[in-house]
Parts: C-alpha cells; structure tokens; sequence
C-alpha cells in the first residue's frame, strides 16, 4: 500500500506538472507539487453534508475500480504465467476478466458523470484543489482501464 501510494504520489506530480506546461494552472514549486500530491489521499472531500456524500461516494467508487483493476492484474499475471492451463479454465478466467472491466468501467462512468456534474456548477461542494484532484483521478482511472483493455485484446490476438 505504501509503494502504492508513493507511485500516485508520483504520477500527480507528473499530472501538475503537464498541467502547468500546458497553462492549465499557475506555475508552482516542485515541493508544492510533491505536497499537493501527497494530501490528495488524505482528502476528506466536500463541505457540507451533502458534499462529504457526494464526496465519500467518489472516493468509493474510485476504491472499488482500483480493486477490480487490481484484481484483473492478478488474473492477467496468473494466466500469462501458467502456460499449460485447462481450456475451459482460461476461458473461465478471461471471462471473469471481461467482467471486472466491464464492472469498473461502468463504475468510471458514474464516476466521470458525478465529476461533470461537479464541475458545471457556480457554487461546487468541493474547493478547487479537490475538483483538480478528481479529475486528475478520473483521468488516470480510465488510462488504467484502458491499459488493462489494450492487453486483454492482445492477449486474444496472440491467441490467448
């Protein structure tokens, strides 16, 4: 979990800086940066009820897609390492792994949907940071999901 904190921690950074390359934000020291980053998991998002609802359900669904993807790496690395797997059973798996997906990116929808949602109003429920904080989540999540579909359907063009 700490490794996996200190790759985010990593990858905001990156996401600030492209974001200031590109004019997005104002320009910021590296160690803002690194800051930001680190408070980005520890955001209890929201002011008001019912934005620390909103929030939470956020911060839910963002849980539950990481662990559907973590969850479709295990299975992807079982699969690609066991090379004398029963049929049926690597046809079972990658069913499974066909759903997980699907799961989480049904999930990212309503996600990226609640995001929107957020954004478009005057008066959010969540300070800038956190709207930034969510879309860079956002963004990311669905890098991920789609790394995941890319090497799904290589798995199926080399023949499984």
């Amino acid at each position: 979990m700490v490794k996996q904190d200190e790759e985010l921690t990593i990858l905001l950074t990156k996401l600030y800086a492209i974001q200031e390359q590109v004019g997005a934000v104002e320009k910021s020291s590296d160690e803002d940066k690194k800051n930001r980053a680190a408070s980005a998991g520890q955001v209890q998002m929201g002011k008001g009820r019912k934005g620390k609802k909103t929030g939470s359900r956020f911060l839910e669904l963002k849980s539950s897609i990481i662990d559907r993807l973590k969850t479709v790496a295990a299975l992807q690395e079982e699969q690609s390492s066991s090379v004398s797997l029963d049929p049926k059973v690597k046809i079972a798996t990658q069913a499974e792994i066909r759903e997980l997906v699907r799961q989480a990116q049904d999930e990212w929808n309503e996600l990226n949907e609640m995001y929107k949602k957020e954004a478009r109003k005057k008066k959010s429920k969540f300070t800038p940071e956190e709207m930034e904080t969510q879309q860079s989540l956002v963004m990311e999540l669905q890098n991920q999901i789609e790394k995941v579909k890319d090497a799904q359907m290589a798995g199926y063009s080399r023949g499984g």
